[in-house]
């Protein structure tokens, strides 16, 4: 399904074909949807969206593709997309880094500039930040217990190197499927675990194949809105201005939004009997140990030692 607004001008100058992989009824793609008919209305209609939304466009490889050939010129994109284009912006996605969204806040607002040069170097603008929110891990097997991790079968997304060697070093196997085949994976057993903000998991309906969530944040799942340079080149300086202050503005809410909504998640998971398990005292051992070997083996494959160690010392003297 794709949804246009019902009160785009006719003959509009520029449409703008935007891709989203997040289900319709979800609080991103209503978000969307909102700037959408903003845009329209203080462009008098001469630029309009029209939003591919549900992953109807594909996973984010195929969007990308698509974008490419100018067949979709905007799009939402999690850590995956855009790591894809600017590996560096996975620094944003280094797990147990970040303690609470201040820290996350903080740091995207002192990278905003330097990621958005480049993006900027790859075809596209970074029009303003989003996420989906701190990730948990979420399993059909109590994830506490003698065994610990070793039932796990756990979900990662194809071609995300980040979730792939993280779980791999905290020993949990791994099962890499595209974000459409979750539900068939947890329905046909191939997997029993997977790992999602709560809002997420209930927005892709994968909470109702669990019984367990391990409540220990392990990682904020970035997200960011995109379009291509030349698309917005296109556009009048006017309506590029309107464009960004739009989307900035859409982006901010986008952020409480998900914040506020995964903590509503949190109640409407514990109301439906999810079991929510602290971890043991080695598990927490084991994922701080495990959190530099992590770091270590990300540096130089999708981030530098210089940014790294720029964002950490950036982090240590906030909290002081």
């Amino acid at each position: 399904m794709y949804w246009q607004s019902p009160t785009v001008a006719i003959g509009s100058e520029t449409v703008i074909k935007v891709a989203l992989i997040t289900p319709e009824g979800s609080p991103w793609t209503n978000s969307l949807y909102k700037l959408a008919d903003e845009v329209r209305q203080r462009t008098g209609g001469s630029v309009s969206f029209v939003v591919y939304a549900g992953g109807i466009s594909g996973d984010e490889i195929d969007v990308l593709r698509k974008m490419q050939a100018n067949r979709i010129q905007a799009a939402g994109f999690s850590g995956v997309g855009l790591g894809i284009l600017v590996s560096q912006i996975r620094i944003l996605e280094a797990p147990l880094l970040y303690k609470n969204y201040d820290e996350v806040d903080f740091i995207k607002s002192r990278l905003m500039d330097q990621f958005a040069v480049e993006f900027e170097k790859k075809g596209y603008i970074l029009l303003g930040f989003a996420e989906a929110g701190f990730v948990y891990l979420f399993s059909n097997e109590s994830m506490t217990g003698p065994e610990g991790f070793d039932p796990l079968k756990m979900w990662v997304w194809k071609g995300d190197p980040v979730a792939k060697s993280s779980m791999d070093t905290l020993g949990i196997k791994t099962y890499p499927l595209q974000l459409t085949d979750v539900n068939t994976g947890l329905e046909t057993g191939m997997i029993n675990a997977f790992y999602s903000p709560p809002a997420a998991a209930i927005a892709y309906q994968w909470h109702a194949k669990v019984k367990y969530m391990l409540d220990y944040p392990l990682v904020n799942s970035t997200g960011a809105f995109l379009i291509k340079k030349s698309t917005f080149d296109s556009l009048a300086e006017e309506h590029q201005k309107v464009l960004r202050e739009a989307s900035a503005l859409f982006c901010d809410e986008l952020v409480q939004i998900s914040r506020r909504v995964n903590q509503e998640a949190r109640e409407a998971l514990k109301d439906a009997g999810m079991v929510f398990e602290k971890p043991t005292d080695a598990q927490r051992q084991l994922f701080a140990s495990k959190a530099q070997i992590i770091y270590d083996d990300n540096v130089n494959k999708l981030y530098s030692r210089e940014l790294f160690d720029s964002v950490t010392a950036l982090l240590e003297a906030k909290r002081q």
